[in-house]
Protein backbone atom coordinates (compact mmCIF):
# COMPACT_ATOMS: atom_id res chain seq x y z
CA UNK A 1 0.00 0.00 0.00
CA UNK A 2 1.31 3.56 -1.04
CA UNK A 3 -2.05 5.56 -0.63
CA UNK A 4 -3.83 6.84 2.14
CA UNK A 5 -6.72 7.64 0.43
CA UNK A 6 -9.98 5.33 1.83
CA UNK A 7 -11.70 5.90 -2.02
CA UNK A 8 -8.64 3.88 -3.42
CA UNK A 9 -9.01 1.44 -0.42
CA UNK A 10 -12.71 1.19 -1.31
CA UNK A 11 -12.31 1.06 -4.98
CA UNK A 12 -9.70 -1.97 -4.74
CA UNK A 13 -11.59 -3.94 -2.05
CA UNK A 14 -14.76 -3.85 -4.90
CA UNK A 15 -12.35 -4.54 -7.76
CA UNK A 16 -11.66 -7.81 -5.53
CA UNK A 17 -15.31 -8.07 -4.67
CA UNK A 18 -16.55 -7.67 -8.35
CA UNK A 19 -13.90 -10.38 -10.14
CA UNK A 20 -14.36 -13.20 -7.22
CA UNK A 21 -18.47 -12.89 -8.11
CA UNK A 22 -17.77 -12.60 -11.95
CA UNK A 23 -15.20 -15.99 -12.40
CA UNK A 24 -17.25 -17.85 -9.48
CA UNK A 25 -14.40 -18.03 -6.62
CA UNK A 26 -15.72 -19.01 -3.26
CA UNK A 27 -12.74 -18.10 -1.36
CA UNK A 28 -9.94 -15.58 -2.67
CA UNK A 29 -6.71 -14.53 -0.03
CA UNK A 30 -5.41 -10.76 0.18
CA UNK A 31 -3.01 -8.91 1.86
CA UNK A 32 -2.30 -5.28 2.33
CA UNK A 33 1.36 -4.41 3.15
CA UNK A 34 1.70 -1.29 4.61
CA UNK A 35 5.53 -1.53 5.70
CA UNK A 36 7.42 -1.91 8.46
CA UNK A 37 6.14 -0.43 11.86
CA UNK A 38 7.47 2.85 12.95
CA UNK A 39 9.37 4.23 16.41
CA UNK A 40 7.31 3.99 19.35
CA UNK A 41 4.55 1.41 17.17
CA UNK A 42 2.32 4.34 16.30
CA UNK A 43 1.68 2.84 12.59
CA UNK A 44 3.77 1.71 9.65
CA UNK A 45 6.15 3.32 6.92
CA UNK A 46 5.06 2.13 3.19
CA UNK A 47 7.82 -0.12 1.54
CA UNK A 48 9.33 2.85 -0.74
CA UNK A 49 9.81 5.24 2.45
CA UNK A 50 7.67 7.75 1.31
CA UNK A 51 3.62 7.46 2.91
CA UNK A 52 3.72 7.15 7.38
CA UNK A 53 0.15 5.26 8.07
CA UNK A 54 -0.76 5.86 11.51
CA UNK A 55 -2.65 3.11 13.21
CA UNK A 56 -6.21 4.32 12.84
CA UNK A 57 -5.23 4.98 8.94
CA UNK A 58 -4.39 0.90 8.65
CA UNK A 59 -7.49 -0.02 10.23
CA UNK A 60 -9.58 2.43 7.75
CA UNK A 61 -8.16 1.33 4.93
CA UNK A 62 -8.63 -2.12 5.84
CA UNK A 63 -12.23 -1.87 6.79
CA UNK A 64 -12.71 0.29 3.33
CA UNK A 65 -11.06 -2.21 1.25
CA UNK A 66 -13.30 -5.06 3.23
CA UNK A 67 -16.72 -2.95 2.75
CA UNK A 68 -15.89 -2.38 -1.23
CA UNK A 69 -15.49 -6.01 -1.29
CA UNK A 70 -18.52 -6.99 0.16
CA UNK A 71 -20.72 -4.50 -1.23
CA UNK A 72 -18.79 -5.22 -4.78
CA UNK A 73 -20.07 -8.97 -4.93
CA UNK A 74 -23.49 -7.75 -4.88
CA UNK A 75 -26.10 -10.51 -4.78
CA UNK A 76 -23.49 -13.24 -4.64
CA UNK A 77 -23.32 -14.22 -0.66
CA UNK A 78 -21.11 -17.22 -1.59
CA UNK A 79 -17.23 -15.67 -2.43
CA UNK A 80 -15.46 -14.79 0.67
CA UNK A 81 -11.94 -12.87 1.58
CA UNK A 82 -9.14 -13.71 3.78
CA UNK A 83 -8.30 -10.03 4.13
CA UNK A 84 -4.47 -9.93 5.74
CA UNK A 85 -3.35 -6.84 7.43
CA UNK A 86 0.70 -6.59 6.48
CA UNK A 87 3.62 -5.59 8.62
CA UNK A 88 7.33 -6.51 8.01
CA UNK A 89 10.55 -6.89 10.01
CA UNK A 90 12.46 -4.14 8.47
CA UNK A 91 11.54 -1.07 10.37
CA UNK A 92 11.14 -0.56 14.43
CA UNK A 93 8.34 -2.68 16.48
CA UNK A 94 10.02 -6.11 15.51
CA UNK A 95 9.53 -7.03 19.35
CA UNK A 96 6.65 -8.28 21.79
CA UNK A 97 4.89 -4.58 21.81
CA UNK A 98 5.09 -4.43 17.94
CA UNK A 99 2.99 -8.07 17.55
CA UNK A 100 0.78 -7.05 20.50
CA UNK A 101 -0.33 -3.66 18.39
CA UNK A 102 -0.30 -5.13 15.32
CA UNK A 103 -2.47 -7.46 17.18
CA UNK A 104 -4.79 -5.06 18.59
CA UNK A 105 -5.04 -2.99 14.87
CA UNK A 106 -6.27 -6.85 13.62
CA UNK A 107 -9.18 -6.69 16.07
CA UNK A 108 -10.03 -3.52 15.63
CA UNK A 109 -10.56 -4.46 11.74
CA UNK A 110 -12.59 -7.35 12.74
CA UNK A 111 -14.89 -5.98 15.26
CA UNK A 112 -15.50 -3.71 12.59
CA UNK A 113 -16.14 -6.20 10.00
CA UNK A 114 -18.24 -8.18 12.45
CA UNK A 115 -20.16 -5.28 13.46
CA UNK A 116 -20.86 -4.02 9.90
CA UNK A 117 -20.52 -6.39 6.61
CA UNK A 118 -20.31 -10.23 5.88
CA UNK A 119 -17.74 -12.33 3.74
CA UNK A 120 -14.70 -11.39 4.95
CA UNK A 121 -12.56 -12.60 8.11
CA UNK A 122 -9.46 -10.43 8.63
CA UNK A 123 -6.19 -11.72 9.63
CA UNK A 124 -3.12 -10.06 10.56
CA UNK A 125 -0.02 -10.24 8.26
CA UNK A 126 3.84 -9.90 8.20
CA UNK A 127 6.59 -10.26 5.69
CA UNK A 128 9.18 -11.98 7.38
CA UNK A 129 12.44 -12.36 6.06
CA UNK A 130 15.99 -13.25 7.78
CA UNK A 131 17.42 -10.76 5.87
CA UNK A 132 15.73 -7.86 8.01
CA UNK A 133 15.81 -8.53 11.97
CA UNK A 134 17.41 -11.15 14.06
CA UNK A 135 15.44 -14.31 14.61
CA UNK A 136 14.81 -13.85 18.22
CA UNK A 137 13.36 -10.47 17.46
CA UNK A 138 11.06 -11.70 15.05
CA UNK A 139 10.30 -14.68 17.23
CA UNK A 140 9.33 -11.71 20.57
CA UNK A 141 7.01 -9.84 17.48
CA UNK A 142 4.93 -13.37 17.02
CA UNK A 143 4.89 -14.29 20.80
CA UNK A 144 3.52 -10.57 21.30
CA UNK A 145 1.03 -10.85 18.52
CA UNK A 146 -0.28 -14.41 19.85
CA UNK A 147 -0.66 -13.06 23.72
CA UNK A 148 -3.89 -10.37 22.33
CA UNK A 149 -4.84 -13.72 20.85
CA UNK A 150 -7.98 -14.11 18.36
CA UNK A 151 -6.79 -14.16 14.83
CA UNK A 152 -3.87 -16.12 12.60
CA UNK A 153 -1.34 -13.98 10.64
CA UNK A 154 0.02 -14.62 7.25
CA UNK A 155 3.73 -14.48 6.79
CA UNK A 156 4.46 -14.00 3.36
CA UNK A 157 7.82 -13.51 3.74
CA UNK A 158 11.09 -15.49 2.81
CA UNK A 159 13.27 -18.07 4.03
CA UNK A 160 16.75 -16.46 3.08
CA UNK A 161 19.78 -18.74 2.50
CA UNK A 162 17.94 -22.02 4.11
CA UNK A 163 19.60 -25.46 2.66
CA UNK A 164 17.61 -26.79 0.06
CA UNK A 165 18.54 -30.08 0.26
CA UNK A 166 18.30 -31.08 3.95
CA UNK A 167 16.16 -30.33 6.81
CA UNK A 168 17.87 -31.27 10.24
CA UNK A 169 18.07 -27.45 11.14
CA UNK A 170 20.64 -26.38 9.07
CA UNK A 171 21.41 -22.60 9.32
CA UNK A 172 19.83 -19.62 6.82
CA UNK A 173 20.54 -15.73 6.75
CA UNK A 174 21.81 -13.68 9.36
CA UNK A 175 22.02 -16.00 12.13
CA UNK A 176 18.36 -17.66 11.51
CA UNK A 177 18.02 -22.01 10.85
CA UNK A 178 15.26 -23.80 9.84
CA UNK A 179 13.25 -24.08 13.18
CA UNK A 180 13.24 -19.81 13.69
CA UNK A 181 11.74 -19.61 9.76
CA UNK A 182 9.44 -22.76 10.92
CA UNK A 183 8.48 -21.18 13.87
CA UNK A 184 7.56 -17.74 12.78
CA UNK A 185 5.49 -19.32 9.79
CA UNK A 186 3.89 -22.28 11.39
CA UNK A 187 4.77 -22.82 14.51
CA UNK A 188 3.56 -20.43 16.41
CA UNK A 189 0.24 -20.31 17.17
CA UNK A 190 -1.21 -17.68 15.12
CA UNK A 191 0.92 -18.47 11.92
CA UNK A 192 -0.07 -19.28 8.48
CA UNK A 193 2.60 -19.06 5.08
CA UNK A 194 2.25 -18.19 1.61
CA UNK A 195 5.69 -18.12 1.25
CA UNK A 196 8.06 -16.14 -1.13
CA UNK A 197 8.82 -18.27 -4.81
CA UNK A 198 10.17 -16.24 -6.90
CA UNK A 199 12.59 -18.78 -8.29
CA UNK A 200 13.48 -22.64 -8.13
CA UNK A 201 15.96 -22.29 -5.07
CA UNK A 202 13.36 -20.96 -3.44
CA UNK A 203 10.76 -23.55 -3.75
CA UNK A 204 13.59 -25.96 -2.49
CA UNK A 205 14.29 -23.83 1.19
CA UNK A 206 10.74 -23.55 1.77
CA UNK A 207 10.28 -27.55 1.14
CA UNK A 208 12.97 -28.60 3.40
CA UNK A 209 11.31 -26.14 6.04
CA UNK A 210 7.91 -28.64 5.34
CA UNK A 211 10.09 -31.80 5.91
CA UNK A 212 11.84 -30.02 8.88
CA UNK A 213 8.50 -29.32 10.57
CA UNK A 214 7.52 -33.20 9.34
CA UNK A 215 10.68 -34.85 10.78
CA UNK A 216 11.55 -32.54 13.78
CA UNK A 217 8.41 -30.87 14.64
CA UNK A 218 4.90 -31.80 15.07
CA UNK A 219 4.08 -32.26 11.34
CA UNK A 220 4.67 -30.83 7.64
CA UNK A 221 4.03 -27.26 7.09
CA UNK A 222 0.80 -26.96 5.32
CA UNK A 223 0.80 -23.91 3.10
CA UNK A 224 -1.53 -21.18 1.79
CA UNK A 225 0.56 -21.13 -1.87
CA UNK A 226 3.36 -19.44 -3.05
CA UNK A 227 3.85 -15.75 -3.57
CA UNK A 228 5.21 -14.37 -6.72
CA UNK A 229 6.19 -10.69 -7.79
CA UNK A 230 6.67 -11.11 -11.56
CA UNK A 231 3.89 -7.87 -12.24
CA UNK A 232 7.11 -6.00 -10.51
CA UNK A 233 9.91 -7.80 -11.42
CA UNK A 234 9.52 -10.00 -14.83
CA UNK A 235 12.40 -11.88 -14.31
CA UNK A 236 11.26 -13.69 -11.72
CA UNK A 237 8.98 -16.92 -11.68
CA UNK A 238 5.74 -16.28 -13.12
CA UNK A 239 2.31 -17.10 -10.96
CA UNK A 240 2.36 -20.76 -12.67
CA UNK A 241 5.94 -21.18 -12.50
CA UNK A 242 6.34 -20.40 -8.66
CA UNK A 243 2.89 -22.69 -8.49
CA UNK A 244 4.59 -25.60 -10.37
CA UNK A 245 8.05 -25.34 -8.71
CA UNK A 246 6.51 -25.09 -5.14
CA UNK A 247 3.50 -28.08 -5.69
CA UNK A 248 6.11 -30.17 -7.73
CA UNK A 249 9.34 -30.20 -4.86
CA UNK A 250 6.95 -30.63 -2.43
CA UNK A 251 4.70 -33.51 -3.51
CA UNK A 252 8.19 -35.41 -4.00
CA UNK A 253 7.76 -36.07 -0.36
CA UNK A 254 4.64 -38.10 0.62
CA UNK A 255 4.98 -36.28 4.49
CA UNK A 256 4.57 -32.74 2.55
CA UNK A 257 2.35 -33.66 -0.21
CA UNK A 258 -0.57 -30.83 -0.12
CA UNK A 259 -3.29 -29.38 -1.90
CA UNK A 260 -2.71 -25.94 -1.71
CA UNK A 261 -5.97 -23.33 -1.38
CA UNK A 262 -3.93 -19.88 -3.37
CA UNK A 263 -2.02 -18.42 -5.64
CA UNK A 264 -1.20 -14.57 -4.55
CA UNK A 265 1.12 -12.13 -6.01
CA UNK A 266 2.79 -8.71 -5.45
CA UNK A 267 1.50 -5.35 -6.53
CA UNK A 268 1.81 -2.05 -5.73
CA UNK A 269 -1.31 -0.43 -5.34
Amino acid sequence: MLSTSTSEAYNLGCNQGTSDSEHGYSGSEVFLDFGGQTDGRTGALSINGTTVFSNATVESLSEEFADGYWVCTGSDTTSTLDLAIGTNNSYYGVDRPGGETWADDVEAVQNWVSDNIGQVYVLGGDDIEPGYSTEGSAILWSEGYADVGGSLYLNYGSADNCPQSSYDNGACANGWDQYDVWYVSYGSVPAVTAPQIYNSSTASEWTMICLYGANYQSGPVYYQGPLDENDLDSGTNTSTQAWDQLENDLNAYSSCAQTMPYSLEVHDE
